[in-house]
C-alpha cells in the first residue's frame, strides 16, 4: 500500500526526471526522496525509475500507473481546494430574517463582520413584518445562527448598505 506521501514523491520524481528536481518541487531534501523512492521501490516490490547519468526514467510499470498516481494526486487537490471554499464560506448560505427596525444599522454591521471572515458566503436577506417574523422561523424558512451547505458555486450577494447606516 502507497501513503499520499509516497504518491506524491514518485509523481514528482516522474515529472521531473531528477530526485533533485523533485526534491525542490517539494520544498524538502533531495536525500529524503532519494530515501522514499527506494524505501517505496523495496516495500511494494516494483521499480519505478531506471536510473542513468543522474536521470530518472520511469519504468514500463511506473508509465503504467502514472494515471493512476496523478488521478490520486489531482482528487487530493480537489479535496483542498473544497476545504478552501468551505474556510471562505464558499459552499454556504446564511439566510437572515430581519424586521425593519434593526434592518438599518445592525443587519449591515453583522454582514460586514460575517464577509470579512468569509468573502464567498451567499446570503439572503429577508426584511419582513413583526408577523412575519414569527412565521418565517416557525415555516423553517430559517433557523438562527445555522448555516446550510449548498453545492452550487456562489455568488457575490453583497448588501446595499445605507451610507449613514456603518458610522
Amino acid at each position: 500500500m502507497m501513503t499520499l506521501r509516497q504518491v506524491e514523491v514518485i509523481r514528482a520524481v516522474m515529472v521531473t526526471g531528477t530526485i533533485g528536481g523533485a526534491a525542490k518541487l517539494l520544498n524538502v531534501s533531495a536525500p529524503g526522496i532519494s530515501r522514499l523512492v527506494k524505501y517505496t521501490e523495496k516495500s511494494l516490490g516494483i521499480r519505478f525509475f531506471q536510473r542513468q547519468n543522474g536521470r530518472y526514467f520511469p519504468t514500463p510499470e511506473a508509465q503504467n500507473i502514472f494515471e493512476q498516481i496523478n488521478g490520486v494526486y489531482k482528487k487530493v487537490d480537489d479535496l483542498t481546494e473544497i476545504i478552501s471554499k468551505i474556510g471562505r464560506g464558499a459552499l454556504s448560505e446564511l439566510r437572515i430574517g430581519s424586521v425593519p427596525s434593526i434592518s438599518q444599522v445592525m443587519v449591515p454591521r453583522a454582514i460586514e463582520r460575517v464577509r470579512r471572515r468569509y468573502p464567498e458566503l451567499r446570503i439572503d436577506i429577508n426584511i419582513l413584518k413583526i408577523e412575519e417574523a414569527v412565521d418565517y422561523l416557525l415555516l423553517g424558512r430559517a433557523r438562527p445562527g445555522r448555516l446550510r451547505r449548498h453545492e452550487l458555486p456562489a455568488r457575490s450577494l453583497r448588501p446595499r448598505l445605507p451610507a449613514a447606516g456603518l458610522g
